[in-house]
């Protein structure tokens, strides 16, 4: 009896779900039997992740968290608790047919985080966003926006040599959007004329040509810090045929830094949406690649594979042979980006594990 009452209490293990939001986060903690411990609300800043932190611990030894939204509203709490050698599983927001028998609100949706983790729903590991691929994307994303931006300056500048007066319309003709951009910033227009349509559209033009100069000097800026970081961090994928620094960029940024939570290449495949799914019916047999996953990092494997088909020989022979059998350059399409996908997977894994 005396050593019954000597033995140290069993202390209660307990998962923890978070509801993320842009000012406050939401947690709920549950016991291995699915009870509810507790839910509080903490504001999103160090302090409030440190007390979500200690609240949690009250209830016992934390055993896994799930949190929403890991790579946006969630993503400064999974920095904090992955630090904090807390395991952080990734959960996806409650679906309608949950919400319609629920109903919805920020503790509804933290236990139903939790309830997630506990019955092994969520087991997904969010990205590693604590090195370099995360400035890798951030880099990238102002670089998109500058391209984007320029790509509609341009436009604009088209559209507006249309309707510009003859007389200047002329001095423009047979130039590029580029060099008109470029002659258009040496520009003089009398200001004391605007009402003059010649000044006024010399006068838009200077505008449109300076703006473009401003984003090509962004974009420049971009790609120098860009090639830096990704040459370091994937020189073997950068010596792969058609790949660049744009395109092993992105798959940087699709994958993150911890490669290792993605269990294989059939895995990076479908993430990528290259992983082939049956559509048969009837006497027709073929597959197709599911529209799902990383949309962007999709569209890199279709850049590289229509740059191989230019410049990489072998390539060019798959090509040849597969029409020649009867096979629709899209079916080739299909099966190669499977196949660089499988590539990009294996050999970023090399990269990124020596590093």
């Amino acid at each position: 009896m005396l050593a019954t009452q000597n033995r140290p209490a069993r202390k209660t293990i307990v998962v923890a779900g978070v509801d993320t939001h842009k000012d406050t986060h939401h947690a709920a903690v549950l016991d291995l039997n699915g009870r509810v411990l507790g839910d509080r609300e903490f504001p999103v800043n160090t302090t409030g992740y440190k007390t979500l932190l200690d609240w949690v611990a009250g209830f016992g030894v934390l055993d896994r968290i799930g949190v929403e939204l890991t790579g946006s509203y969630g993503a400064g709490l999974t920095r904090y608790l992955t630090n904090a050698n807390v395991s952080v599983l990734e959960v996806n927001t409650t679906d309608r047919a949950t919400r319609a028998r629920q109903g919805k609100d920020d503790a509804i949706d933290a236990i139903a985080a939790a309830q997630k983790v506990l019955s092994g729903m969520a087991s997904a590991i969010p990205k590693d966003t604590t090195g370099a691929t995360e400035t890798v994307r951030m880099l990238k994303l102002a670089r998109d926006s500058a391209v984007k931006a320029r790509t509609k300056t341009l436009n604009q500048i088209k559209d507006l040599r249309i309707t510009i007066p003859a007389e200047l319309r002329e001095q423009l003709d047979g130039l590029t959007l580029k060099a008109i951009a470029k002659k258009a910033r040496a520009f003089r227009p009398d200001r004391t004329r605007l009402t003059d349509p010649v000044q006024g559209a010399k006068v838009a033009l200077q505008l449109l040509g300076d703006r473009v100069h401003t984003l090509t000097a962004e974009i420049k800026v971009a790609d120098k810090d860009i090639r830096a970081l990704v040459t370091a961090l994937a020189p073997t994928l950068l010596g792969r045929p058609g790949i660049g620094i744009h395109t092993t960029a992105q798959f940087l940024v699709t994958i993150g830094a911890n490669i290792d939570r993605i269990t294989d290449d059939a895995a990076f495949a479908r993430i990528c949406g290259a992983a082939p799914i049956p559509v048969s019916s009837g006497k027709t047999h073929r597959m197709r690649l599911h529209r799902g996953g990383d949309r962007q990092a999709n569209s890199a494997l279709h850049i590289i594979i229509v740059g191989r088909f230019k410049h990489h020989q072998p390539t060019k022979d798959y090509l040849a042979r597969k029409l020649a059998e009867g096979k629709s350059k899209r079916d080739v399409i299909r099966a190669l980006k499977r196949y660089v996908a499988r590539d990009v997977f294996n050999t970023l894994k090399t990269d990124l594990n020596r590093t």
